[in-house]
């Protein structure tokens, strides 16, 4: 596919994701050593084809089969490869390796303008408040309130109310959900840097807590 894509296209181009082959030894964790075999020949095909390996930052390793103990395996097996005129057009790009959460893959972010900023973050009704009492209590005494007004005014306003009043409600009750998944990010720590003989039973622990 890669040679295809190269020998058939002029254009600046880049492949990311599960590419199922590591490079190096650095890029696995395992009792089992690398087939010194198959990555020297993927290797020499990615500069054959002039292809540049994007850096990424975040867990090193973006596999892992979730075993424990001598059974675990861990390998970067999902990265981007791009040619240089694709790196001209954009060379800040960045990859970020994020935390796999029901999968054995970590999701790989690729940010081809890393100074862009966003702006304010809008309102968003998170689906699970309705499994909360408080949620629809809220909604329905915003809906019942006595005010004068055209029928389009009566539902912004009453909207409004539901809005501003479930935003105080999810950060003093509910909690706020961005807040506790960046209080989870201790996880990068625990993958990087936990004593390796019992990391996968704390990683798995850790886990949970942040799909609850």
């Amino acid at each position: 596919m890669l040679e295809n894509t190269a020998v058939n296209n002029n254009l600046p181009w880049l492949v990311i994701g599960d590419l199922n082959i590591i490079l190096h030894d650095t890029e696995k964790f395992s009792t089992q050593p690398i087939d010194v075999n198959e990555a020297p020949l993927f290797g020499h095909k990615i500069l054959d084809l002039d292809l540049v390996d994007l850096s990424t930052t975040g867990c090193p390793l973006t596999w892992s089969n979730k075993r424990s103990g001598h059974a675990l395996i861990e390998q970067r097996l999902d990265r981007g490869l791009a040619t240089e005129s694709w790196l001209l057009l954009y060379p800040n790009t960045t990859i970020s390796i994020m935390l796999a959460i029901g999968s054995d893959h970590h999701q790989i972010l690729l940010n081809s303008n890393p100074t862009w900023q966003t702006g304010k973050i809008p309102f968003k009704f998170f689906g699970p408040w309705l499994d909360h009492k408080d949620c629809r209590k809220i909604i329905d005494e915003c809906w019942r309130r006595n005010l004068t007004g055209s029928s389009a005014f009566l539902i912004a306003r009453k909207l409004k109310d539901i809005k501003l009043h479930l935003r105080v409600w999810n950060k003093e009750v509910y909690g706020n959900i961005k807040t506790n998944i960046e209080e989870c990010k201790h996880l990068f720590w625990l993958h990087d840097n936990y004593f390796r003989t019992h990391r996968s039973d704390a990683f798995s622990l850790a886990m949970k807590k942040l799909r609850d």
